[in-house]
C-alpha cells in the first residue's frame, strides 16, 4: 500500500512542483522582494514534499539505506523533510500575515526552532538500529525506535494542528475578494488536517503496538494514506494561485499596529 500511495503522490507532486516553478518564472518581472521569503519557503515546502514522499516509497528508503550504508536513513530523510515542509507552510503563512518590519523576527525563531526538532530528532535516530522499512512501521522492535517516532509524529501533530487552523482563517478572509487564492489556502488546510490524522493515526498505532495490540488495518492502510494525501494536498494548494495583495484577516489574528498602515493584513507573493 505504502509503495504505491507514495509512489503516486511523489510524481504528482512532482508534475504540481513543475508547473509552479513555471508560474514563478514567467511571473518574475511582477513579484516584489518583499516577498521572497515566502517564495523561498514555498519552494523549499514543494522541495521537501516531493522527498518525503520518494523517500517514504519503501524500496526507495531501502535503497536510500543501501547508498548511505545506515540503517533508517531513508526513514530519517522522510521525517527531516516532513518537518521541513511544515514549518515552511507556517513561515509563509508569517509573512503573509504579519506587520513588514515584525515578520523577520519571527522567521528566524521558527527556523531555530526546525533547527532544534532536527537534532533532537537526529539525536534519537543515532540510538536506533533498525531498517527504513522496519523504522517507518507502526510496530518498532525497540523502543528507542518507538521513541523516535513518536517524537517526530508529536511536532507533526502540534504544528499542523496550528497550521489547518491558520490557514483555514487565511482562506475565510481572502474568500470574498481572491475567489481562486481562497481555494488554494483551503486546499492547503484540508492537507494539514489530514496530516493531523496521519499524525495521530501514526501515533496510536506505535502506542497499541507497545501495549500488545497491534493495529494492522491502520498501519497497512490508514497511515500510509493519509500521509500521502497530506503531501498531495499541501502541494496542489501551494500550486494554485495566491495573494498578491493585502486583504484584513480575521480580527484578532494578532495585535494591530495603529501607527503602522500594515495593520491586520494578509501578504501573498506571486
Amino acid at each position: 500500500m505504502a509503495e504505491v500511495v507514495f509512489g503516486i503522490c511523489a510524481g504528482l507532486i512532482a508534475v504540481s512542483s513543475a508547473l509552479y516553478l513555471y508560474l514563478v518564472w514567467s511571473q518574475r518581472t511582477f513579484r516584489l522582494k518583499v516577498f521572497a521569503v515566502a517564495r523561498r519557503a514555498r519552494v523549499v515546502a514543494f522541495t521537501a514534499c516531493f522527498i518525503c514522499s520518494l523517500t517514504a516509497v519503501p524500496s526507495v528508503a531501502t535503497a536510500v539505506d543501501g547508498f548511505t550504508g545506515r540503517d533508517g536513513a531513508g526513514t530519517l530523510c522522510s521525517n527531516l523533510t516532513a518537518q521541513a515542509a511544515v514549518f515552511s507552510l507556517q513561515i509563509m503563512s508569517v509573512v503573509w500575515t504579519r506587520p513588514e518590519d515584525d515578520f523577520p523576527k519571527a522567521v528566524v525563531g521558527w527556523i531555530f526552532l526546525l533547527g532544534a526538532v532536527a537534532a533532537v530528532l537526529v539525536w534519537e535516530f543515532h540510538l536506533t538500529d533498525v531498517p527504513s522499512v522496519q523504522l517507518a512501521s507502526a510496530s518498532p522492535n525497540d523502543s528507542a525506535a518507538a521513541a523516535y517516532m513518536l517524537t517526530h509524529v508529536c511536532v507533526l501533530t502540534v504544528v499542523v494542528s496550528a497550521l489547518s487552523v491558520r490557514y483555514g482563517r487565511m482562506a475565510a478572509a481572502v474568500w470574498p475578494h481572491r475567489r481562486a487564492a481562497a481555494l488554494g489556502l483551503a486546499v492547503t488546510a484540508m492537507g494539514t488536517i489530514v496530516g493531523l490524522g496521519y499524525a495521530v493515526g501514526r501515533a496510536a498505532a506505535i502506542i497499541s503496538h507497545l501495549m500488545g495490540q497491534p493495529q494492522q488495518l491502520m498501519d497497512s492502510y490508514v497511515v500510509p494514506a493519509t500521509g500521502g494525501l497530506a503531501t498531495l494536498f499541501i502541494t496542489l494548494g501551494l500550486t494554485l494561485p495566491t495573494i498578491r495583495r493585502r486583504i484584513i484577516l480575521p480580527a484578532g489574528s494578532w495585535p494591530r499596529d495603529n501607527s503602522s498602515s500594515h495593520g491586520s493584513l494578509i501578504r501573498g507573493d506571486s
